[in-house]
């Protein structure tokens, strides 16, 4: 049995399966917000819980973060800096008495799960569209994971959206649903209490005037993004995951937004075709399960 771990900014998701994907159990503890000590701790207890009741013989991570995977090192930029720039794998072997670690990055992970588990078994181009508070990504290329030269291949969050404002260049990962939010939050009146992607949706159906210009601005940007990873990869689909991937309202809206901006385009404009993920909060430990038993086989690096 295999115990497998998604470390997010929020949340720390875990659970053991078999070498077939059958999980006997997921959880979720906050994730540590002090240090890698703390963090430590925290999966170390998991761990020898885990020991104790199914005999682990492994553990996969999925970690947010440039991971590279065979090094052990996170480097560049995420939501949980303090794994960064240290022999992570290292570390989290030694202290689980030696036992295989593997970790992997959460957007490829999800990818990779969803390969495995989900809406891409049967494809070999898939272009995935992770949302959270930012959004990531991931390529299936001929049915394998290509990262690119510098493991950024899917750094979709990245691309420029907007121009500039103050000095800074707007991004993809500016427009999220959690983002969207967030500017509602700064923008009403102070008694208020403050809502989540969730809320801020159902405001914009309730009729609230600011939630619906910001959803109408989300859904612009998020079918902008979608247009351009379909000439820039022409793939058999873009699956999108995170959050949103569980409300069917909100992905179809995002297809039927595209089709009314390409509507009376030029000739030659490909309409990508949509469609959410399908193992929702457990994509990532699917996907770090998938690498830990087949991380060779893949081309993660």
């Amino acid at each position: 049995m295999k115990l497998v771990f998604d470390i997010g900014g929020t949340s720390v998701k875990f659970g053991v399966a078999d070498e077939e994907g059958n999980f006997s159990f997921t959880d979720s503890v906050p994730t540590p917000k002090k240090d890698v000590g703390e963090f430590l701790q925290v999966t170390e207890r998991i761990f020898e819980k885990a020991v104790r009741e199914y005999g682990i013989d492994g553990v996969a991570f999925s970690f947010p973060g440039e991971v590279h995977s065979r090094e052990g090192v996170i480097k560049g930029i995420s939501a949980v800096a303090y794994l960064h720039e240290i022999p992570l794998k290292a570390i989290l072997e030694e202290r689980f008495g030696g036992l295989p670690v593997t970790m992997a990055n959460d957007a490829n992970c999800a990818a990779m799960g969803e390969l495995w588990k989900g809406v891409a078994k049967e494809c070999q181009s898939v272009v995935f569209v992770i949302c959270g508070t930012g959004i990531g990504g991931a390529v299936i290329e001929r049915g394998k994971l290509d990262m690119g030269v510098t493991m950024n291949r899917g750094e979709f969050g990245n691309f420029p959206m907007g121009g500039f404002k103050d000095g800074v260049l707007l991004s993809w990962s500016n427009y999220t649903l959690e983002k969207q939010a967030q500017k509602y939050n700064k923008r009403k009146q102070p008694s208020e209490p403050p809502v989540d992607g969730i809320r801020l949706d159902q405001l914009a159906r309730e009729g609230d005037i600011l939630a619906e210009e910001l959803m109408e601005e989300f859904y612009y940007w998020m079918s902008m993004g979608c247009i351009t990873l379909e000439f820039a990869f022409d793939p058999e689909l873009i699956a999108i995951g995170g959050g949103i991937s569980s409300n069917p309202g909100i992905i179809d809206r995002i297809q039927k937004t595209v089709v009314s901006l390409l509507k009376g385009q030029q000739q030659g404009y490909l309409v990508p075709r949509i469609t959410a993920c399908t193992n929702g909060s457990r994509a990532n430990l699917y996907g770090a399960l998938y690498y830990h038993l087949y991380g060779e086989k893949i081309d993660i690096e």
